[in-house]
């Protein structure tokens, strides 16, 4: 869980894994719209269309979102799943990756760990190029960490992208010129020596830094402009198999071949990619607008079983929850610091809000076994770490017993419980605008929790618009006590880069001497042994449980729908899959089919 989003479709380099070998004709929609024994939907993960290629033509992509998209392309800066879509376009994780999400040395750059000596030989190849066509060598791989780990780095993934390096915090703090566990050995060649090893070393979006930027564009302009700069926005530099032709500032972007990729050029000539809302894709895919597009899940009885596209799905690395602020992001200690007297700082008050919510009913009612209610934070896609914790299942009863005890009582007869000091609770509760049913949504987790006798009133009265909700989550808006949110964790099933001391993305802000000890043994050496690495988990998921800074909710199934004319498409990783490369995507013909 290294390389977060706030969305939850595919992180850096995956989708450059999709378009795929598959299992002929038409055979995802016969799974499309069936359930197993638990009532959840059984999806195929890949499809082949019947039809011979074409000669290149343009893949029209649709990016479903119901806000404009921010326009970052740096994959060291951008933070939203939106910009990362089009990111993945345009930059090629170094390191391909497995069907179990292992590292492989199947892609542009090789590495040899040596777990005794803690360090990662990582060896780039002659020739290599950016999409400018300027030299793509080893400077720019350790220009990427020195950027990251810069003490005005704007962004969000230090520590966790740069591992732990030697010499990295005291670069950080400005106490040194450079990192001193980067050991460069030639113009293709670095040597990371890292202070401890773990088996994240080796795991897609864990502490080995996949993806590079280029050195040549990023090393002149100040750390205060590189959000803003057009290299960051427009004239992007990448190493991946496509490239900017242009674009419009938040609606879409036009991408053509790289003709330097390392691959050699895409067998497409252009990728057109627009913004496109979940109120209208159904339609837009029907009517053969659209090419691929991930789907919403709130409407998914009204596309399964579409004749002009097809629908696959696979077990998503993300879940929902329930969030509570317990303090404040500071900028001064690079910490999360707890605030003793936050609002929702009450294990029994947060544990209460928990059993008061039905996920089953929700998730049968609004999406139609494509979710189902979820008991970890580890998400079941990690089957050998996600543990059997008991869920906090629907129970009101026990609910208000939690809250009894806890000194939560109406005093005044208003049928709204005071806190235990027998001051009035108002409870803001802020969540994410977004799909059909978002103001349904957010209004049946209010009653829930009054049914209970917690007073919850909405911030700012309605569902909050994506980028304006995680703003003020991010800024520790004090109108916000809950919030409801989800998360794409990446590949890594470790959880410290989420809910870690000295992570931003930890908006709970939730911090302990024991919980960050029990990270720490995650992604401690010892882990190596498998057995350990599996026991720390679980003693990770029960401390996670009992403390309840953030409840899981609901697990996810990632839906695309995949326009006829695609030869192929894959979501399943493996770097055995040639076909389910980006740049050997093919269509069968010059327009999308329609119904």
């Amino acid at each position: 869980m290294k390389e977060a989003l706030k969305k939850v479709l595919p992180l850096v380099g995956s989708v450059a894994m999709l378009a795929a070998c598959g299992n002929g004709g038409n055979k995802a929609n016969k799974e499309a719209g069936k359930t197993d024994h638990n009532g959840v939907a059984k999806f195929n993960m890949k499809v082949e269309h019947e039809g011979k290629p074409i000669k290149g033509g343009e893949l029209r992509y649709a990016l479903v979102s119901d806000d404009p998209i921010k326009g970052l392309f740096n994959p060291a800066l951008c933070q939203d799943q939106s910009d990362q879509d089009v990111v993945n376009f345009m930059f090629d994780d170094i390191f391909i990756v497995d069907s179990n999400n292992h590292l492989t040395n199947d892609g542009l750059a090789k590495y040899k760990v040596d777990k005794d000596a803690r360090t990662v030989t990582v060896t780039f190849p002659k020739g290599a190029k950016w999409s400018d066509g300027q030299p793509l060598t080893v400077d720019d791989y350790i220009f990427t960490h020195e950027f990251i780990a810069n003490k005005d780095y704007p962004g969000v993934r230090y520590p966790s992208s740069v591992g732990p390096l030697v010499g990295a915090e005291e670069y950080h703090s400005g106490k040194a010129a450079n990192i001193s566990g980067i050991e460069k050995k030639d113009d293709q060649t670095v040597v990371l020596h890292y202070k401890q090893m773990n088996p994240s070393i080796e795991i897609s979006g864990g502490d080995l830094l996949s993806y590079v930027i280029p050195k040549h564009v990023y090393e002149n302009i100040p750390m205060n402009k590189v959000m803003s700069h057009d290299a960051s926005r427009k004239n992007v530099v990448g190493n991946g198999p496509f490239k900017i032709e242009s674009l419009i500032p938040g609606e879409s972007v036009t991408l053509v071949a790289n003709e330097n990729f390392y691959k050699g050029r895409p067998k497409v000539d252009k990728i057109t990619i627009d913004v496109v809302s979940s109120k209208n894709i159904i339609s837009e895919m029907k009517n053969g607008n659209y090419d691929i597009a991930g789907m919403p899940a709130d409407q998914y009885d009204a596309y399964k079983d579409a004749a002009n596209f097809s629908v696959i799905g696979k077990p998503a690395y993300s879940y929902s929850y329930i969030g509570f602020k317990l303090g404040k992001w500071s900028n001064e200690k690079g910490a999360n610091v707890m605030d003793p007297n936050a609002k929702m700082n009450n294990k029994k008050l947060r544990q209460a809000m928990a059993y008061a919510l039905d996920n089953d009913q929700i998730a049968k009612k609004f999406y139609k076994g494509t979710r189902f209610s979820a008991n970890s934070l580890i998400p079941p896609v990690f089957k050998e770490y996600n543990k059997d914790t008991p869920e906090y299942n629907y129970n009101p009863k026990k609910a208000k017993k939690l809250l009894d005890e806890a000194g939560y009582k109406d005093k005044d007869g208003d049928g709204f419980r005071e806190d235990p000091n027998g001051k009035p609770l108002v409870i803001k509760y802020a969540t994410m605008a977004g799909g059909q049913n978002d103001q349904t949504l957010a209004l049946a987790y209010v009653q829930f929790w009054e049914k209970i006798g917690l007073k919850v009133e909405l911030t700012t009265g309605r569902p909050i618009e994506f980028q304006a909700f995680y703003d003020k989550v991010e800024h520790d808006d004090p109108e916000i006590d809950v919030y409801s949110a989800a998360w794409g964790t990446g590949t890594d099933p470790d959880p410290s880069g989420l809910y870690g001391e000295h992570e931003k993305f930890n908006m709970t802000r939730y911090v302990s001497d024991e919980h960050t000890a029990l990270l720490k043994d995650i992604s401690s050496d010892k882990s190596f042994d498998e057995a350990h690495r599996k026991a720390a988990f679980d003693k990770w998921q029960n401390f996670a449980h009992e403390e309840a800074f953030a409840i899981p909710t609901l697990y996810r199934t990632g839906i695309t729908a995949v326009n006829k004319r695609v030869k192929y498409y894959d979501l399943v990783s493996g770097s055995e899959d040639t076909k389910a490369r980006l740049y050997n995507l093919q269509l069968t013909q010059s327009k999308p089919v329609g119904e």
